[in-house]
């Protein structure tokens, strides 16, 4: 069998086993028992091209016929994308989200991380990190764990709070404060 159809076969078994559909180059190279090198990686590059693999960016893969749900996708990317750092969903999102804003930031998900600032473009909408320097113990009272997504939201105060920090427009919140 050509590491192509392997590869198509295993990320279908692995979602048909619950796997939510976004993999990483290093869970492709072990599902094929194989080193994640450059030789690996040029595997990877011909199986997007052959149409086996969709990439979603960096380093993250799709199955190219079996898509991920679209509704939480952008949440498992984001995940992916910073899985050694902690993140929470805030700023513009997370008003939005809590009704703070009335504007809502479709396709954009803004997160919080400890890690490196970036933004990523995705088939499934752009995800905006922006670092923060601040200690986890400081900001477990403003985040909690929502389950259905998988990720950390910052509550109402935390968001405002990132929000001036790290700069943003204010408007937004000051007309929603100035109505009530």
């Amino acid at each position: 069998m050509s590491v192509f159809k392997k590869l198509n076969k295993l990320t279908i078994q692995a979602i048909s086993n619950g796997h939510c559909g976004i993999f990483t180059a290093v869970d492709l190279a072990m599902m094929l028992n194989r080193e994640d090198n450059k030789a690996f990686r040029t595997v990877l590059a011909k199986s997007v091209s052959n149409d086996t693999l969709k990439r979603i960016s960096k380093s993250i893969y799709a199955n190219a016929h079996l898509p991920p749900n679209p509704k939480g996708a952008i949440y498992k990317i984001a995940k992916r994308l910073r899985w050694k750092s902690f993140n929470y969903v805030s700023l513009e999102s997370q008003l939005s989200y809590l009704g703070v804003i009335s504007q809502i930031p479709m396709s954009n998900l803004s997160v919080m991380t400890t890690g490196r600032s970036g933004t990523f473009t995705t088939d499934y909408g752009t995800i905006e990190f922006t670092h923060t320097n601040r200690e986890i113990s400081s900001l477990e009272d403003g985040v909690y764990f929502d389950d259905e997504i998988g990720m950390f939201r910052a509550n109402e105060k935390r968001a405002i709070a990132d929000l001036k920090r790290v700069g943003r427009n204010m408007d937004m919140v000051e007309e929603v404060d100035n109505v009530g």
